[in-house]
Protein backbone atom coordinates (compact mmCIF):
# COMPACT_ATOMS: atom_id res chain seq x y z
CA UNK A 1 0.00 0.00 0.00
CA UNK A 2 2.51 2.58 -1.09
CA UNK A 3 2.47 5.28 -3.72
CA UNK A 4 4.69 5.06 -6.74
CA UNK A 5 6.98 7.67 -5.26
CA UNK A 6 9.02 6.28 -2.36
CA UNK A 7 9.89 8.66 0.46
CA UNK A 8 12.45 8.10 3.20
CA UNK A 9 11.14 6.20 6.21
CA UNK A 10 11.34 7.28 9.82
CA UNK A 11 14.36 6.42 11.86
CA UNK A 12 13.78 3.41 14.07
CA UNK A 13 15.53 5.22 16.92
CA UNK A 14 13.31 8.35 16.84
CA UNK A 15 11.92 9.38 20.20
CA UNK A 16 8.21 9.34 20.99
CA UNK A 17 6.00 10.40 23.92
CA UNK A 18 5.73 8.04 26.86
CA UNK A 19 2.02 7.47 26.40
CA UNK A 20 2.55 6.44 22.77
CA UNK A 21 5.32 4.02 23.73
CA UNK A 22 3.04 2.62 26.44
CA UNK A 23 0.29 1.96 23.89
CA UNK A 24 2.67 -0.27 21.94
CA UNK A 25 4.37 -1.94 24.89
CA UNK A 26 1.12 -2.73 26.73
CA UNK A 27 -0.58 -4.00 23.56
CA UNK A 28 2.40 -6.15 22.64
CA UNK A 29 2.71 -7.52 26.17
CA UNK A 30 -0.98 -8.36 26.44
CA UNK A 31 -1.04 -9.95 22.98
CA UNK A 32 1.87 -12.27 23.80
CA UNK A 33 0.47 -13.16 27.24
CA UNK A 34 -3.22 -13.60 26.39
CA UNK A 35 -2.67 -15.54 23.17
CA UNK A 36 0.44 -17.34 24.39
CA UNK A 37 -0.65 -18.59 27.82
CA UNK A 38 -4.22 -17.29 28.21
CA UNK A 39 -7.51 -18.82 27.04
CA UNK A 40 -6.94 -21.60 24.45
CA UNK A 41 -3.22 -20.75 24.50
CA UNK A 42 -0.33 -21.88 22.35
CA UNK A 43 1.39 -22.98 25.59
CA UNK A 44 -1.19 -24.47 27.99
CA UNK A 45 -0.44 -23.61 31.62
CA UNK A 46 -3.87 -24.12 33.20
CA UNK A 47 -2.77 -27.44 34.73
CA UNK A 48 0.08 -25.88 36.71
CA UNK A 49 -0.88 -25.82 40.43
CA UNK A 50 0.45 -22.32 41.12
CA UNK A 51 -1.47 -20.90 38.15
CA UNK A 52 -4.76 -22.26 39.40
CA UNK A 53 -4.02 -21.19 42.97
CA UNK A 54 -3.31 -17.64 41.81
CA UNK A 55 -6.47 -17.62 39.68
CA UNK A 56 -8.45 -18.92 42.67
CA UNK A 57 -7.23 -16.07 44.88
CA UNK A 58 -8.08 -13.47 42.24
CA UNK A 59 -11.46 -15.03 41.43
CA UNK A 60 -12.49 -15.15 45.11
CA UNK A 61 -11.40 -11.53 45.62
CA UNK A 62 -12.93 -10.04 42.48
CA UNK A 63 -15.74 -12.36 41.34
CA UNK A 64 -16.49 -14.11 44.66
CA UNK A 65 -16.31 -17.47 42.88
CA UNK A 66 -13.93 -20.31 43.70
CA UNK A 67 -11.76 -21.90 41.02
CA UNK A 68 -11.42 -25.72 41.12
CA UNK A 69 -7.78 -26.47 41.86
CA UNK A 70 -7.98 -29.63 39.74
CA UNK A 71 -8.88 -28.73 36.13
CA UNK A 72 -11.90 -30.55 34.75
CA UNK A 73 -13.18 -30.61 31.15
CA UNK A 74 -16.17 -28.31 30.83
CA UNK A 75 -16.29 -27.44 27.12
CA UNK A 76 -16.26 -23.79 28.16
CA UNK A 77 -13.63 -21.16 27.50
CA UNK A 78 -15.25 -18.65 29.86
CA UNK A 79 -14.97 -20.42 33.21
CA UNK A 80 -14.13 -18.66 36.47
CA UNK A 81 -10.53 -19.75 35.96
CA UNK A 82 -10.43 -18.22 32.47
CA UNK A 83 -11.76 -14.86 33.62
CA UNK A 84 -9.53 -14.71 36.67
CA UNK A 85 -6.43 -15.81 34.74
CA UNK A 86 -7.16 -13.25 32.01
CA UNK A 87 -7.36 -10.54 34.67
CA UNK A 88 -3.99 -11.68 36.04
CA UNK A 89 -2.45 -11.49 32.58
CA UNK A 90 -4.00 -8.07 32.00
CA UNK A 91 -2.44 -6.71 35.19
CA UNK A 92 0.89 -8.31 34.31
CA UNK A 93 0.71 -6.74 30.84
CA UNK A 94 0.10 -3.31 32.41
CA UNK A 95 3.17 -3.66 34.62
CA UNK A 96 5.31 -5.05 31.82
CA UNK A 97 4.20 -2.31 29.48
CA UNK A 98 5.00 0.43 32.00
CA UNK A 99 8.50 -0.91 32.69
CA UNK A 100 9.20 -1.52 29.01
CA UNK A 101 8.01 1.94 27.97
CA UNK A 102 10.04 3.60 30.75
CA UNK A 103 13.27 1.77 29.90
CA UNK A 104 12.99 2.16 26.12
CA UNK A 105 12.81 5.87 25.45
CA UNK A 106 12.94 5.44 21.69
CA UNK A 107 9.99 4.59 19.51
CA UNK A 108 9.31 0.87 18.91
CA UNK A 109 11.91 -0.52 16.54
CA UNK A 110 11.16 -2.20 13.24
CA UNK A 111 12.25 -5.50 14.75
CA UNK A 112 9.81 -5.17 17.65
CA UNK A 113 6.92 -4.35 15.34
CA UNK A 114 7.88 -7.26 13.10
CA UNK A 115 7.96 -9.65 16.08
CA UNK A 116 4.46 -8.62 17.16
CA UNK A 117 3.19 -8.85 13.59
CA UNK A 118 4.68 -12.31 13.07
CA UNK A 119 3.27 -13.64 16.34
CA UNK A 120 -0.23 -12.35 15.61
CA UNK A 121 -0.09 -13.78 12.09
CA UNK A 122 0.88 -17.21 13.40
CA UNK A 123 -1.93 -17.21 15.98
CA UNK A 124 -4.57 -16.10 13.50
CA UNK A 125 -3.43 -18.47 10.77
CA UNK A 126 -3.51 -21.43 13.15
CA UNK A 127 -6.89 -20.83 14.74
CA UNK A 128 -8.69 -19.58 11.63
CA UNK A 129 -7.52 -22.69 9.81
CA UNK A 130 -8.52 -25.02 12.66
CA UNK A 131 -12.02 -23.58 12.95
CA UNK A 132 -12.42 -23.24 9.19
CA UNK A 133 -11.53 -26.88 8.54
CA UNK A 134 -14.03 -28.00 11.20
CA UNK A 135 -16.79 -26.27 9.26
CA UNK A 136 -15.85 -27.95 5.98
CA UNK A 137 -16.09 -31.32 7.73
CA UNK A 138 -19.32 -30.31 9.56
CA UNK A 139 -17.62 -31.32 12.80
CA UNK A 140 -18.20 -28.11 14.77
CA UNK A 141 -21.97 -27.68 14.40
CA UNK A 142 -22.80 -31.05 12.86
CA UNK A 143 -25.97 -31.77 10.90
CA UNK A 144 -29.47 -31.64 12.34
CA UNK A 145 -30.26 -34.83 14.23
CA UNK A 146 -33.45 -36.35 15.58
CA UNK A 147 -33.19 -35.06 19.15
CA UNK A 148 -32.60 -31.51 17.91
CA UNK A 149 -35.63 -31.74 15.63
CA UNK A 150 -37.78 -33.17 18.42
CA UNK A 151 -37.07 -30.24 20.73
CA UNK A 152 -38.97 -26.94 20.74
CA UNK A 153 -37.64 -23.42 20.54
CA UNK A 154 -38.56 -23.02 24.19
CA UNK A 155 -36.38 -26.00 25.09
CA UNK A 156 -33.34 -24.47 23.38
CA UNK A 157 -30.72 -22.40 25.13
CA UNK A 158 -29.44 -19.40 23.15
CA UNK A 159 -26.34 -21.42 22.26
CA UNK A 160 -28.47 -24.44 21.37
CA UNK A 161 -30.60 -22.29 19.07
CA UNK A 162 -27.47 -20.99 17.34
CA UNK A 163 -26.14 -24.55 16.91
CA UNK A 164 -29.46 -25.65 15.35
CA UNK A 165 -29.44 -22.60 13.10
CA UNK A 166 -25.97 -23.47 11.81
CA UNK A 167 -26.63 -27.22 11.61
CA UNK A 168 -29.78 -26.63 9.55
CA UNK A 169 -27.75 -25.26 6.63
CA UNK A 170 -24.63 -27.17 5.52
CA UNK A 171 -24.16 -24.63 2.74
CA UNK A 172 -23.95 -21.79 5.23
CA UNK A 173 -21.40 -23.75 7.25
CA UNK A 174 -19.25 -24.06 4.12
CA UNK A 175 -19.48 -20.29 3.56
CA UNK A 176 -18.43 -19.74 7.18
CA UNK A 177 -15.48 -22.07 6.60
CA UNK A 178 -14.38 -20.05 3.58
CA UNK A 179 -14.68 -16.85 5.63
CA UNK A 180 -12.13 -18.27 8.10
CA UNK A 181 -9.72 -20.17 5.85
CA UNK A 182 -9.49 -17.42 3.21
CA UNK A 183 -7.99 -14.76 5.55
CA UNK A 184 -5.64 -17.42 6.95
CA UNK A 185 -4.29 -18.00 3.44
CA UNK A 186 -3.90 -14.25 2.90
CA UNK A 187 -2.02 -13.90 6.20
CA UNK A 188 0.49 -16.51 5.08
CA UNK A 189 1.92 -14.16 2.45
CA UNK A 190 3.78 -10.93 3.16
CA UNK A 191 2.11 -8.92 0.41
CA UNK A 192 -1.43 -9.80 1.51
CA UNK A 193 -1.09 -9.55 5.31
CA UNK A 194 -3.12 -6.34 5.53
CA UNK A 195 -5.87 -7.74 3.30
CA UNK A 196 -5.93 -10.88 5.42
CA UNK A 197 -6.18 -8.86 8.62
CA UNK A 198 -9.10 -6.88 7.17
CA UNK A 199 -11.02 -10.03 6.23
CA UNK A 200 -10.12 -11.68 9.55
CA UNK A 201 -11.39 -8.63 11.46
CA UNK A 202 -14.74 -8.78 9.64
CA UNK A 203 -15.04 -12.54 10.18
CA UNK A 204 -14.09 -12.39 13.85
CA UNK A 205 -16.43 -9.46 14.50
CA UNK A 206 -19.30 -11.67 13.37
CA UNK A 207 -18.03 -14.65 15.37
CA UNK A 208 -17.54 -12.55 18.51
CA UNK A 209 -21.03 -11.04 18.16
CA UNK A 210 -22.60 -14.49 17.83
CA UNK A 211 -20.69 -15.77 20.86
CA UNK A 212 -21.59 -12.69 22.88
CA UNK A 213 -25.29 -12.43 22.08
CA UNK A 214 -26.05 -16.16 21.88
CA UNK A 215 -24.13 -16.81 25.11
CA UNK A 216 -21.57 -19.16 23.57
CA UNK A 217 -18.78 -19.72 26.14
CA UNK A 218 -15.95 -18.76 23.79
CA UNK A 219 -16.31 -15.01 24.28
CA UNK A 220 -12.83 -14.43 25.70
CA UNK A 221 -11.03 -16.38 23.01
CA UNK A 222 -12.97 -15.01 20.04
CA UNK A 223 -12.56 -11.51 21.45
CA UNK A 224 -8.81 -11.99 21.64
CA UNK A 225 -8.66 -13.24 18.04
CA UNK A 226 -10.60 -10.15 16.96
CA UNK A 227 -8.14 -8.05 18.95
CA UNK A 228 -5.24 -9.76 17.16
CA UNK A 229 -6.69 -8.84 13.76
CA UNK A 230 -7.29 -5.24 14.86
CA UNK A 231 -3.73 -4.89 16.19
CA UNK A 232 -2.38 -6.15 12.86
CA UNK A 233 -4.41 -3.45 11.13
CA UNK A 234 -3.21 -0.83 13.64
CA UNK A 235 0.39 -1.67 12.78
CA UNK A 236 -0.43 -0.70 9.19
CA UNK A 237 -2.60 2.27 10.14
CA UNK A 238 -0.48 4.81 8.24
CA UNK A 239 -0.69 2.80 5.03
CA UNK A 240 -4.41 2.23 5.42
CA UNK A 241 -4.81 5.96 6.00
CA UNK A 242 -2.79 6.67 2.89
CA UNK A 243 -5.24 4.62 0.85
CA UNK A 244 -8.08 6.87 2.02
CA UNK A 245 -6.27 10.20 1.81
CA UNK A 246 -4.02 9.61 -1.19
CA UNK A 247 -0.90 10.58 0.75
CA UNK A 248 2.41 8.85 0.15
CA UNK A 249 4.13 6.72 2.77
CA UNK A 250 7.55 5.17 2.94
CA UNK A 251 8.01 1.83 1.27
CA UNK A 252 8.90 -1.07 3.55
CA UNK A 253 12.51 -2.08 3.04
CA UNK A 254 12.93 -5.82 2.50
CA UNK A 255 16.33 -7.39 2.28
CA UNK A 256 17.16 -10.65 0.53
CA UNK A 257 15.40 -13.62 2.10
CA UNK A 258 16.65 -17.21 2.13
CA UNK A 259 14.93 -19.70 -0.14
CA UNK A 260 13.16 -21.50 2.70
CA UNK A 261 11.47 -18.31 3.86
CA UNK A 262 10.19 -17.65 0.35
CA UNK A 263 9.04 -21.24 -0.13
CA UNK A 264 7.51 -21.83 3.32
CA UNK A 265 4.34 -19.69 2.80
CA UNK A 266 3.57 -21.51 -0.46
CA UNK A 267 4.18 -24.92 1.11
CA UNK A 268 1.85 -24.03 3.97
CA UNK A 269 -0.72 -22.70 1.48
CA UNK A 270 -0.62 -26.01 -0.39
CA UNK A 271 -0.95 -27.91 2.89
CA UNK A 272 -3.99 -25.88 3.96
CA UNK A 273 -5.65 -26.32 0.55
CA UNK A 274 -5.09 -30.09 0.73
CA UNK A 275 -6.56 -30.16 4.24
CA UNK A 276 -9.57 -28.20 3.02
CA UNK A 277 -10.08 -30.79 0.29
CA UNK A 278 -9.84 -33.68 2.74
CA UNK A 279 -12.18 -32.01 5.24
CA UNK A 280 -14.66 -31.17 2.49
CA UNK A 281 -14.57 -34.74 1.23
CA UNK A 282 -15.35 -36.05 4.71
CA UNK A 283 -18.08 -33.45 5.15
CA UNK A 284 -19.77 -34.23 1.83
CA UNK A 285 -19.69 -37.94 2.64
CA UNK A 286 -21.40 -37.26 5.96
CA UNK A 287 -23.92 -35.02 4.20
CA UNK A 288 -24.64 -37.69 1.60
CA UNK A 289 -25.32 -40.27 4.31
CA UNK A 290 -27.53 -37.80 6.14
CA UNK A 291 -29.57 -37.15 2.99
CA UNK A 292 -30.10 -40.88 2.50
CA UNK A 293 -31.33 -41.22 6.08
CA UNK A 294 -33.64 -38.21 5.64
CA UNK A 295 -35.49 -39.89 2.77
CA UNK A 296 -36.83 -42.56 5.12
CA UNK A 297 -37.68 -40.08 7.89
CA UNK A 298 -38.47 -36.72 6.26
CA UNK A 299 -38.35 -33.57 8.37
CA UNK A 300 -39.33 -30.09 7.07
CA UNK A 301 -36.16 -28.45 8.36
CA UNK A 302 -34.01 -30.93 6.44
CA UNK A 303 -35.66 -30.60 3.04
CA UNK A 304 -33.60 -28.90 0.36
CA UNK A 305 -34.34 -26.92 -2.78
CA UNK A 306 -35.89 -23.64 -3.83
CA UNK A 307 -39.69 -23.56 -3.76
CA UNK A 308 -42.20 -20.95 -4.82
CA UNK A 309 -43.65 -19.04 -1.90
CA UNK A 310 -47.17 -20.25 -1.13
CA UNK A 311 -49.79 -17.93 0.26
CA UNK A 312 -50.76 -20.68 2.69
CA UNK A 313 -48.93 -21.71 4.82
CA UNK A 314 -46.41 -19.10 3.58
CA UNK A 315 -43.34 -21.33 3.97
CA UNK A 316 -43.46 -21.59 7.72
Amino acid sequence: MTSLKVVPGESAASTSPFWWRLVFTFTASYAFLSLGVGTQPLLPVSTLPWVRQLADVVSRAVFHVAVPLVPQPTGSGDTAFDWAWTLCLLLLAVGTGLVWAARQRAAPTAGQRAAVRTFLRVVLIWWLTVYGLSKFAFSQFGLLNSWQLAGTYGDSSPMGLLWRFMAASPGYQLVAGVAEVFPALLLLHRRTVTAGALVAAVTMTNVFALNLFYDVPVKLFSGHLLLAALVLLALDARRLGAVLTGHEVAAVAWGPRPLWRRALPWLLTALVVVQVGLSLRAGLQALREDRVATRSSPAPLKTRGFNLIQEKPFNR
